[in-house]
């Protein structure tokens, strides 16, 4: 169940990188892009600063779009702060201006500080080169509501990237912290690219989860000790296509086995109730045979008293131990019988 939420999860967010990838791919064929990177004048400037504003405007998981020239320097923004700033350390900017369209993982800004996914599509020229790059940022929050969308009472939705850094959980203060430690290439990429603003990046320490879950090609699940939660726990892990992110649902073993719990409660009232119907049945029983037994006893007392009408049993039942009393009561008639008739040939 949980590697099916994962599964679902991880394809609602390809569609939605893959559809932000074909908006980001028609805006770099736009004229008005090539025309502000071949040409850049106050005219052309201020219509693809319109056209991206209105682009931005109607699309709500798009949070800013920015033209960049082949420098890094940005040229046109949706957010004016960003204009003239020089974005070449990142390398979403060095992927797309060597001419490939990519994806980042969740980047705080470096300038507003706010957290989004950037997609970066080279612009070129009529004649083929690169002279530009046109980056759209989709909001973190977007991304999230995806994500947290699978998030219902115990269980726990989770997004890592291709490092096995955690970019988004739903408690905020375990972002940007790692599964595993990563190794020093890693780290020193991270800083370079000042993705995350942070001079280092704190492990979970949970080896088992990252092991399963980083660089995965297939959905599957895991059982892992949480250093989160303190107990053990299950995910179910589904790869978004076409990035190195992996979407995780986690949940607490004792959480994820309170259904058999409950089953195994219900199974053992059945069987109490089953006992004690039989219980029943049985002393029902028991007393059916014990109470003719005792019937018997008590004739057989009467009969040595020489009380022959004492000396008699009830019969209700069938049985051989309704056959015993039957025969009981013809032995004490005979012997009744014969009682009489030595009193009589006594008088004689």
């Amino acid at each position: 169940n949980l590697q099916q939420l994962a599964q679902a999860t991880a394809g609602r967010l390809s569609q939605l990188l893959e559809d932000s990838r074909r908006v980001a791919a028609f805006l770099a064929l736009d004229p008005h892009v090539r025309a502000a990177l071949e040409a850049p004048s106050s005219e052309s400037l201020a219509a693809v600063s319109q056209h991206i504003a209105t682009l931005v405007a109607t699309n709500p998981d798009l949070h800013l779009v920015t033209l960049m020239d082949p420098k890094g320097t940005a040229i046109a923004s949706t957010a004016p702060e960003v204009v003239g700033g020089n974005y070449a350390f990142r390398d979403y900017f060095k992927q797309a201006v060597a001419g490939t369209p990519n994806v980042t993982s969740i980047i705080i800004g470096a300038v507003a500080g706010r957290a989004g996914s950037y997609l970066a599509h080279p612009v070129r020229a009529q004649d083929g080169p690169v002279i530009g790059v046109v980056t759209m940022r989709l909001r973190a929050e977007s991304i999230g509501a995806l994500i947290d969308a699978s998030r219902n009472g115990q269980r726990e939705p989770f997004l890592v990237d291709g490092d096995g850094v955690l970019i988004h959980h739903p408690n905020a203060a375990l972002r940007f912290r790692s599964l595993d430690t990563l190794s020093k290439a890693q780290l020193q990429a991270i800083q370079a690219d000042q993705r995350f603003r942070r001079d280092r990046i704190e492990s979970l320490a949970m080896p088992t989860l990252a092991a399963a879950m980083v660089g995965a090609r297939s959905e599957g699940n895991v059982s892992y000790l949480s250093s989160i939660s303190k107990t053990e726990e299950v995910a179910g892990y589904a790869p978004v296509a076409g990035l190195g992110w992996v979407v995780g649902v986690s949940e607490t073993r004792a959480s994820f086995e309170a259904p058999l719990r409950q089953m195994f409660q219900q199974v053992l009232l059945s069987l109490l109730g089953v006992g004690l119907v039989f219980w029943v049945l049985a002393l029902l029983l028991a007393r059916s045979i014990v109470r003719p037994i005792q019937q018997l006893t008590a004739a057989t007392e009467a009969l040595k008293r020489g009380d022959y009408d004492a000396a008699r049993v009830p019969v209700s039942s069938g049985d051989e131990v309704g056959a015993l009393g039957r025969t009981f009561n013809v032995m004490i008639d005979v012997l009744r019988q014969r009682e009489r008739e030595r009193e009589l040939k006594d008088k004689a």
